[in-house]
């Protein structure tokens, strides 16, 4: 898998577990009914080491495969205020920090088979933290936490092949 189908499909299987919408950060979206979450990501740090090689035989050349490690910073924060729902009152504090610490969860985890199933490693899950902001008269209830994941990243390119070579006496030599 590829990082965006990485990220797609954790997104996915996370605002299912939560029963909540996750959005990319900074976005022209209207803003979403309380809770919600939103990330943002550092899609590839490569890990070390040029990777492993390899070479596939094609019909007019070769397919050059490069493969390895990478790792990428996911950075959640779940959203919520203090408001009046039907005849309940909820308390912004409570709700974000309770689904940012079920979230965090999810990843350490309810998630763990969503996630092997994709190739990739949990490497590290933050504490869940206050992040919360003022905004005009009302502060928005905001808590979060980074997971960094670790995958396998493969390029490819085509290249071509040499079949004939003149040396230095003129001759024509096939390879």
């Amino acid at each position: 898998m590829n990082f965006l189908e990485i990220r797609n499909r954790i997104i996915q299987c996370l605002s299912e577990y939560l029963q909540c919408p996750i959005m990319l950060n900074n976005q022209q979206n209207p803003e979403a009914e309380y809770p919600y979450l939103f990330y943002s990501a550092a899609p590839y740090t490569p890990e070390g080491g040029q990777g492993d090689y390899q070479l596939e035989k094609l019909d007019d050349g070769y397919l050059e495969k490069r493969t390895g490690e990478a790792s990428c910073t996911f950075s959640f924060t779940c959203c919520s205020t203090d408001r009046e729902v039907g005849n309940e009152y909820v308390l912004g504090e409570d709700e974000a920090f309770r689904f940012a610490d079920k979230a965090a969860g999810w990843f350490l985890h309810a998630g763990y088979d969503t996630i092997a199933g994709m190739g990739i490693t949990v490497d590290d899950v933050s504490a869940v933290q206050d992040r919360s902001t003022l905004m005009v008269d009302e502060e928005a209830r905001r808590y979060g936490f980074d997971v960094r994941i670790r995958y396998v990243r493969t390029d490819t390119r085509k290249i071509g092949t040499i079949e004939h070579v003149v040396t230095k006496k003129g001759d024509s030599n096939e390879l």
